[in-house]
């Protein structure tokens, strides 16, 4: 399986000036779940949410980790919005 990630040019502002920094981190914490072991994604619906939460532990901190929204999954390719950082 797959990842993309929408609006990493919002995500890289909203940061400055770490913005580069903090995509990097989010897209190896990306890479490290969906190499890991794709049975085992943290998937789950949440009332009041409007979409699926993807949880992923954060690879540039110790003992935080990273949600993200699951707009869509077609033909393996999971597209996410990134939620929030928790710690």
């Amino acid at each position: 399986m797959m990842w993309t990630l929408r609006n990493k040019h919002k995500i890289k502002a909203h940061f400055e000036p770490w913005g580069d920094e903090i995509l990097a981190r989010i897209e190896n914490s990306l890479d490290e779940a969906f190499t890991a072991d794709n049975e085992k994604l943290d998937i789950e619906k949440v009332d009041g949410e409007p979409y699926p939460i993807l949880t992923v532990n954060d690879t540039g901190h110790s003992f935080g980790i990273i949600m993200f929204y699951v707009v869509k999954e077609m033909y393996g390719v999971y597209l996410l919005a990134f939620k929030e950082f928790v710690s």
